[in-house]
């Protein structure tokens, strides 16, 4: 069986499976460089309108990156290895579509800095969540973390490594969706079959003016996107979504005589 597989387990939906259950999903090389190779061809394929990532099995979505790999590189090929992990994490993280994370289970290292790259995340509560580069001396996920768990929990979390359950992870903001235990695949599939009915050219512009609109004022990122929604309108759409909502208006409205 291949480390990485794909399905497609909705319509215009296609999910990315880490299928190294026996090591925890752990991520080698190989597959994240697999990942980014898939990723792309997704991107050009209009049928697929959003992504699932998961990792095989209800123990890890992914407990990392894979110590035993890491253990037979030289200091030279280890820091090769790493340069290019970074720019693999910022194409996964600047990728144009919506990514939906199946958080089954432990996301340590690498594995949360996967997670956290995503757009909705679902888990239960046997999911468990950690940053752990503190542990050995290091840093990650400070560039991301405060905007999605804001600055007191990222620094809490970032800080201390320790890990958080499930529960507290959807208090915190570390899911965007809880379910009851055994229930992330199908939630998953659910969300993203949602994101991929959507009108697609206007899901990625959210996207896009999420990314990109943390450091800016409020008055250029309304200016954005008011530029962005007048680049795709014209008189024909505009027409036509007024026709649709009156039509919707008009099937809610109640019927029957009056007294």
């Amino acid at each position: 069986m291949p480390d990485l597989l794909m399905d497609r387990p909705a319509p215009g939906v296609c999910r990315l499976t880490v299928n190294r259950p026996e090591v925890r999903n752990a991520m080698s090389l190989a597959v994240q460089r697999e990942l980014d190779r898939r990723l792309a061809e997704i991107a050009a394929d209009d049928v697929i309108r959003a992504v699932i990532v998961a990792g095989a099995g209800s123990v890890a979505f992914s407990a990392g990156y894979d110590i035993t790999e890491l253990a037979r590189w030289t200091p030279s090929e280890a820091a090769d290895a790493a340069a290019e992990r970074d720019e693999l994490v910022w194409r996964f993280w600047s990728f144009p579509k919506p990514v939906v994370a199946a958080v089954d289970g432990t996301a340590h290292g690498a594995g949360t800095i996967l997670a956290m790259c995503a757009d909705i995340r679902v888990g239960d509560p046997r999911t468990r969540f950690a940053v752990t580069a503190a542990r050995y001396g290091g840093a990650n996920l400070t560039w991301l973390l405060d905007s999605v768990v804001g600055a007191g929990h990222a620094r809490d979390l970032l800080m201390t490594s320790r890990a958080v359950d499930g529960a507290e992870a959807y208090r915190i903001g570390l899911l965007s969706r809880f379910v009851e235990e055994g229930g992330v695949s199908s939630a998953a599939v659910d969300a993203a079959a949602g994101v991929a009915a959507l009108p697609p050219e206007g899901v990625r512009e959210i996207k896009s003016l999420l990314q990109h609109g943390p450091g800016l004022d409020l008055r250029t990122r309304y200016d954005r996107e008011i530029a962005a929604a007048r680049t795709r309108s014209n008189p024909d759409q505009i027409a036509g979504l007024v026709a649709g909502l009156a039509g919707r208006h008009a099937r809610r409205r109640p019927t029957g005589g009056t007294a």
